[in-house]
């Protein structure tokens, strides 16, 4: 994912959680509702990944600026 778009991830609880994402500049990705944040290299693509242990709808964005890229949705 990249922040031209947002991204639709939709998983179940107990779920692994997995993505890859790229920033053209320093950046820093944060989950939210998770609190999982990773820093992101220029044009490096990272790979995320963590359990899906909240229900619900969160906003993954870039902190700087704020740029949404992807909403998780965790379904029961």
């Amino acid at each position: 994912m990249t922040a031209a778009k947002v991204t639709r991830i939709e998983v179940s609880e107990g779920d692994q959680v997995r993505f890859r994402v790229r920033s053209d500049e320093p950046e820093e990705l944060h989950v939210h509702g998770y609190d999982v944040t990773k820093d992101l290299e220029p044009g490096k693509t990272e790979k995320m990944s963590f359990k899906a242990t909240i229900e619900g709808i969160f906003e993954i964005e870039f902190e700087h600026p704020t740029t949404q890229v992807a909403e998780l949705r965790v379904e029961p």
